[in-house]
């Protein structure tokens, strides 16, 4: 109901301040309970994309949708229908310096304690290219959300899910084998300066990742 409610309104179905109906009609459309209908609404609030009116003529209402709530949607639907997988990976690289240096100044100690588990966990996986890219897209993910920039953190995480949607299967080649302990260690040194809560030394270990990313076939992180 959420998902179906979400794609009318952010797909320009329905227009800010149309009226959804009440509860009781929402229910009854979609032929859930009331428990199921109140942690929809609660879903799509939290997002900024209804709102509740008391009274007679009250009801569930269309809002504005934060601006990037808007840009995530199209980036999305963009996905569907132009951007290739190169262009999310060029767009999505360019963000590896903003990104890695907001985590920097943002991150705390458990923030920290994380990202090492993760890149620990991604080392572990070098032998399986599925796995390893995983656990690469889970480390960057993390880092990203670490950034107290919305509008940044909510592109470069859009780009990065359009990416595991894109990409079905992860064929291991001999340049992997050959190339992925560097992978990893640019890794290790991009969350350490990251630690290190310097932005310069972020800088410095964003930059260093972005051209080895581009050598590993598949990885485009």
């Amino acid at each position: 109901m959420a998902s179906d409610l979400a794609e009318q309104i952010l797909g320009k179905q329905v227009q800010a301040g149309d009226r959804l109906g009440t509860k009781d009609e929402l229910r009854e459309r979609y032929g859930v309970a009331s428990g199921t209908l109140n942690e929809a609404i609660r879903l799509l609030q939290t997002r900024g994309l209804v709102d509740l009116k008391p009274g007679p003529r009250g009801g569930i209402f269309v809002a504005a949708p934060p601006a990037h709530i808007r840009l995530s949607h199209l980036i999305l639907a963009l996905g569907d229908e132009a951007l290739s997988v190169a262009d999310e990976f060029e767009v999505r690289n360019a963000l590896e310096v903003p990104i890695a240096v907001n985590a920097a100044k943002s991150a705390g100690s458990r923030d920290i304690s994380r990202l090492r588990r993760l890149v620990d966990r991604m080392g572990k996986a070098g032998e399986d290219p599925a796995e390893y890219l995983r656990r690469n897209w889970e480390l960057h993910e993390a880092i990203a959300r670490l950034s107290p920039n919305e509008l940044l953190r909510t592109i470069y995480v859009t780009l990065l899910d359009s990416a595991r949607d894109a990409v079905r299967t992860v064929a291991p080649d001999e340049e992997f084998r050959a190339s992925w302990r560097d992978n990893w260690q640019l890794h290790v040194d991009l969350v350490e300066a990251i630690a290190s809560g310097d932005p310069a030394r972020a800088v410095a270990a964003a930059e260093a990742h972005r051209p080895m990313s581009a050598m590993v076939p598949g990885l485009g992180s």
